[in-house]
C-alpha cells in the first residue's frame, strides 16, 4: 500500500528505481546529478521533491548523499483527490513536476517523511496512512498554502486530528471525544480547529460525511436507506435533508447530474 526507502549511493542510468507501487514520489535531500526520464533530464537539487507519472522508469544518474523514495498505491491517492478536489492535485501525476523547497520546507518535511517511516513501521490502518499522505502532498505540492505557516508541531496536530476524525466521524460528534484523543481540552481542541482549519467541529464532520455520502452515492450499490445508516442518520429524511442543505440539490438531482456529466467525458 506504501512504502518509503532512504536511497543513498552512486548511481548510472542503466539501472531503474524499483517502484513497489504506482504513485512515486522522489524527495531529494542531498544529491548532485540528474534524475532521467523520457520526457528529459532534470537535476538532481538539494531539496527538490519530484511528482513523477506513472509511465516511464525512473533512472539516478549521480550521486545521492541523501534521498526519499516514496512510493503508494491508487487506493491511498484516491484518498487525497477527494480531499483536494481543485484540477492541480488532479494533474500532479500527469506529468512530472517538481517543488523546489525553501530551508524551513525542507526541514518540515523531511521530518514528516521520518514520522511517516515510524507510522508505516508500526503498521497503521489505511485510514490513518491516506491522512497522513493527503496532508504531505497538499504540503509539498503547495495546494494546502494555510499549511505552510504552520509549524512542525502544529502539522503534527493536523495530522492526529484528521486521523481520529476518519476513524470515529459517523459516530462521534462530541467535542470532548475528539479533545480526549488530541490529549488537550475541548476549548484548545476548538481554538486550534479555528485557528489552523478554519472551521468548527461540527462543520468539518458534516464536511466528511457529506463527502463519504457522495462517494456512496456514485460508487456503490447502496440505496439511499442504507446509505444514511452507514454514515449515521436515525432517519433517510435526515440525511436527504441535510444533503440538500449542503449540496443545494437533492440526492436524486446530485445522483443525476453526476451521471450526466461522466456520460459527457465519455464521449
Amino acid at each position: 500500500m506504501i512504502q518509503l526507502e532512504v536511497i543513498t549511493g552512486h548511481y548510472k542510468s542503466e539501472m531503474a528505481l524499483p517502484a513497489n507501487f504506482p504513485m512515486r514520489i522522489l524527495v531529494v535531500k542531498e544529491a548532485r546529478g540528474y534524475l532521467r526520464m523520457n520526457s528529459g533530464d532534470y537535476d538532481l537539487l538539494n531539496g527538490r521533491i519530484f511528482f513523477i507519472p506513472e509511465e516511464g522508469l525512473v533512472r539516478l544518474d549521480g550521486e545521492v548523499i541523501i534521498g526519499y523514495w516514496l512510493t503508494f498505491s491508487s487506493v491511498l491517492y484516491a484518498e487525497f483527490l477527494l480531499q483536494h478536489l481543485d484540477p492541480l492535485a488532479k494533474n500532479l501525476f500527469l506529468k512530472l513536476s517538481y517543488q523546489d523547497l525553501d530551508e524551513n520546507g525542507s526541514k518540515k518535511t523531511f521530518s514528516l517523511l521520518k514520522q511517516l517511516q515510524k507510522e508505516i513501521d508500526a503498521q497503521k490502518d489505511a485510514a490513518y496512512l491516506s491522512q497522513y499522505l493527503s496532508l504531505f502532498l497538499g504540503y509539498t505540492a503547495n495546494l494546502d498554502g494555510y499549511l505552510a505557516a504552520l509549524s512542525l508541531d502544529e502539522l503534527q496536530q493536523v495530522l492526529r486530528f484528521r486521523a481520529i476524525l476518519e476513524q470515529f466521524y459517523k459516530q462521534e460528534r462530541s467535542i470532548k471525544f475528539y479533545a480526549e484523543g488530541m490529549g488537550i481540552s475541548p476549548r484548545k481542541l476548538n481554538l486550534f480547529l479555528d485557528h489552523v482549519l478554519g472551521k468548527s467541529l461540527s462543520a468539518l464532520i458534516k464536511d466528511r460525511i457529506m463527502r463519504e455520502a457522495e462517494e456512496l452515492l456514485l460508487h456503490s450499490d447502496y440505496s439511499v436507506h442504507e446509505i444514511a445508516a452507514i454514515l449515521g442518520f436515525e432517519r433517510t429524511s435526515n440525511f436527504t435533508t441535510n444533503f440538500r442543505r449542503y449540496k443545494g440539490i437533492s440526492v436524486n438531482q446530485f445522483t443525476l447530474q453526476e451521471l450526466k456529466i461522466n456520460a459527457a467525458v465519455k464521449k
